[in-house]
């Protein structure tokens, strides 16, 4: 392995690991999607008092003493604890040959970061004053502590970055990470997303901006992409990591991969600060990019899966842009919030691996919740039964505040089945 390279190689991934609510592992998960079924459960607490109230979809049957100490774990925010786990997984993955720590890199996705710690931290300040604040405060709440937090786990020298651009934030991540193999910053990454917002505060603020479903009466329809009836997302949690070299270096290493990202693009709406332009014109742009970078065309592109939150407006934002890409044919078309709900900073990092499986197994999981898509949506949506596709290309969409946008594309291994 050597550095210096400036390619537009892609990058092999060999090892993924995840925490999200519809499973633990890409193959729980997957199972999940193929079922087509939600997380959705209502959040309790008592000062939640806002009328209809809301839902969640929490990570289940998660421990953080399979990865940490006691001690360890209460020194660390639940965020914190899912990015371990996660990317304890894609690194266990691994192979004995390794590069030296010094080319090990990570790339971390963090859109609000340690929240539950923070407000946990403002509580005690207020009722008891300063001296009952912990001291490790700052370092659990600081953006990059996620990123820290792993290369001190692994031992990781290399370039450790903090990406944030909201909901893409850990598309952009791994697309970051593309990039740093590329030029030759490193000859290994850890990528990946993690959000973990399902706080009184955090909640308040996404349901006072009118995104968020209040369908609690039906859970399993509450978060329902590309749907006529939907009317927005369910707050997730989750974790998404992958472990990736270049291409050539697999190869030469004589490991199997589970994949290639093979294109990246990132850009701006430059429109709003929390809506899509209507036309989808960034996140047209954005796919193109992506697709430029990988040296594809659209027709080459076998399956999508959607950023789909759910709400009126980006879906109608995505499928015009969709629809525009593709000259009014898409290729199949998911999107995986309908059983995860929205994992913020994790979404983009978990759906990228589920474009992979789907690549892997030449299959498209259904819309968990979808009943009668939206006759404005004029885009190939799967719902009731997965699709069958080749293996080919994947388009993996992750859209965020700030109008920012991301886009991966991915490949499946040679030996798909």
């Amino acid at each position: 392995m050597t550095g210096g390279r400036a390619t537009r190689e892609p990058a092999a991934v060999l090892g993924v690991g995840m925490c999200t609510p519809g499973g633990n592992d890409p193959d729980q998960l997957w199972a999940s999607l193929l079922e087509s079924r939600s997380t959705a459960e209502p959040f309790v607490d008592e000062r939640l008092a806002l009328g209809a109230g809301v839902l969640v979809s929490r990570v289940a049957d998660f421990d953080p003493r399979a990865y940490l100490t006691g001690v360890e774990a209460r020194r660390l925010d639940r965020s914190h604890q899912l990015a371990i786990a996660a990317a304890q997984d894609a690194i266990d993955a691994l192979s004995d040959v390794r590069p030296p720590p010094e080319r090990c890199g990570v790339v971390c996705g963090i859109g609000f970061g340690a929240t539950a710690t923070y407000e946990a931290q403002h509580v005690l300040v207020l009722e008891r004053g300063v001296r009952a604040v912990s001291p490790l405060a700052v370092p659990m709440v600081m953006p990059n502590a996620a990123a820290a937090q792993l290369a001190l786990r692994f031992g990781f020298k290399g370039p450790n970055l903090t990406v944030s651009s909201a909901c893409a934030s850990g598309a952009s991540a791994i697309g970051e990470g593309l990039e740093l193999l590329r030029r030759g910053a490193v000859d290994l990454v850890l990528a990946g997303g993690v959000e973990s917002l399902l706080t009184y505060n955090a909640l308040c603020g996404f349901l006072r901006l009118d995104v968020m479903s209040r369908n609690v009466g039906n859970p399993a329809l509450a978060s329902r992409p590309f749907d006529e009836d939907r009317d927005g997302f369910v707050m997730g949690e989750g974790a998404g990591f992958v472990v990736m070299v270049r291409a050539s270096d697999a190869t030469a290493m004589g490991t199997s991969t589970l994949g290639l990202v093979t294109g990246y693009g990132s850009n701006a709406d430059a429109f709003h600060l929390v809506a899509p332009s209507p036309d989808g014109e960034g996140a047209l742009r954005c796919m193109r990019l992506a697709l430029d970078d990988a040296g594809i065309g659209p027709a080459e592109v076998n399956h999508v899966n959607a950023h789909g939150t759910a709400t009126i407006l980006n879906d109608l934002a995505e499928s015009a842009a969709l629809t525009t890409l593709f000259g009014g044919r898409t290729p199949p078309v998911t999107a995986v919030k309908g059983c995860t709900g929205h994992m913020i900073a994790g979404s983009g990092a978990v759906e990228a691996i589920v474009t992979l499986w789907s690549l892997r197994h030449r299959l498209v999981p259904p819309v968990a919740g979808l009943v009668r898509v939206d006759p404005k949506v004029a885009i190939d949506v799967v719902s009731g039964r997965p699709r069958a596709i080749d293996s080919g290309y994947g388009l993996s969409n992750s859209f965020g505040f700030g109008g920012v946008n991301a886009a991966l594309v991915l490949a499946g291994p040679p030996n798909a089945a």
